[in-house]
């Protein structure tokens, strides 16, 4: 039975696969459809968001890609989007008649909110309907969050293949020359001013050393205690480090990114950074800024040298400009850096 009238809403941010499963499912149910779309305000105010509200798209930029898909599926006729400040949106209204309300699995509390208001109010409650849920590689349901936290791209796939966690990789002759193009761009002398809700990484013993001293504080650190595959340094406080920090260990060849570098890439994110954390790599660290730009949040930024098998970068005049080169991690630098370690030589 299709209902003359439904419901729904969200925040539908970096618009998904799992969104449009959710969409498809409620025009399925109705004649109709209005769709509660947050306000940029309500984020900021939601305790929920309160912590990745700079990294949510804005309102007009969620409300585009919502109706660009429904006008790729020839349905923009059927759909009302209104915007929202708060939970209720228009399913109050005595003015609507609204035949039932669609949720997901973590909105459902919100329905049975909706419903108690709605009793108050001496209106019938709305039936609910759940929608299905679409599963990633991951196993679990693709959500935005999933997305924000550089975990999947938005058809659900995972940024670090599973294979990897298991094989090493070695790097081949056409892909090293490929390297040797810069990945980011050059931070010349000064660095820019981050937001506070940046995470900060830096790739590198040099780099490591002027970012302490210029007390970035960045979260994350990556050494070998070498300088152009020379042994520089022999201890921590040689870069700057007070000796408070997480030291963590792993083996990594030049020219390989090992499974356990993979491992521990992803197991850093899932600290919760009370203290800075060095990752302290024997072999070489050159090629960390790959699994890192893997595992890392959107919006994290990762600070790395030029290394030495780079040509130094030229201004207009053709002068050389030695700087650091910046990684601001996005959806599109994930993708570069996945189509990169993709091509790398699986060891048996």
């Amino acid at each position: 039975m299709v209902n003359n009238l439904i419901a729904c809403g969200g925040t539908f941010d970096h618009f998904h696969k799992g969104h449009e499963a959710f969409l498809e499912f409620a025009l399925s149910l109705s004649g109709k459809l209005i769709l509660g779309l947050t306000s940029d305000d309500y984020i900021k105010i939601s305790s929920l968001k309160s912590q990745v509200s700079n990294l949510i798209e804005s309102y007009e930029i969620r409300k585009k890609n919502l109706e660009d898909f429904l006008i790729q599926k020839k349905v923009r006729d059927r759909v009302s989007v209104l915007k929202i400040n708060d939970l209720f949106g228009p399913t109050l209204s005595e003015k609507l008649i609204i035949d039932g309300i669609v949720i997901s699995e973590d909105t459902k509390n919100g329905a049975l909110i909706i419903n108690q208001k709605r009793k108050e109010l001496n209106l019938s409650p709305l039936k609910i309907f759940m929608s299905p849920s679409v599963n990633g590689e991951n196993g679990k349901f693709i959500s935005s969050a999933g997305i924000r936290n550089g975990e999947i791209n938005r058809e659900g796939k995972l940024y670090i293949k599973p294979a990897w966690l298991k094989k090493d990789l070695t790097l081949s002759g056409i892909l090293r020359k490929e390297l040797k193009k810069p990945f980011g761009v050059l931070s010349v002398d000064v660095l820019e001013r981050q937001n506070q809700f940046n995470l900060i990484i830096s790739v590198g013993d040099v780099i490591t050393k002027k970012l302490n001293k210029l007390s970035v504080n960045q979260k994350i650190s990556v050494i070998d205690f070498k300088v152009a595959r020379k042994k520089t340094f022999s201890s921590f406080s040689d870069l700057g480090f007070f000796g408070d920090e997480t030291v963590i260990s792993a083996k990594n060849p030049a020219g390989h990114i090992v499974h356990d570098l993979f491992s521990k890439s992803l197991d850093i994110f899932k600290s919760n950074f009370e203290k800075r954390i060095i990752l302290k790599i024997t072999g070489e660290e050159d090629l960390a800024v790959l699994p890192l730009t893997l595992a890392a949040p959107l919006g994290t930024v990762i600070y790395y040298g030029q290394p030495p098998l780079r040509p130094a970068l030229r201004d207009f005049e053709g002068q050389e400009k030695q700087g650091i080169m910046r990684v601001e991690v996005s959806e599109e630098i994930k993708k570069i850096a996945f189509g990169l370690v993709n091509r790398f030589k699986t060891l048996k």
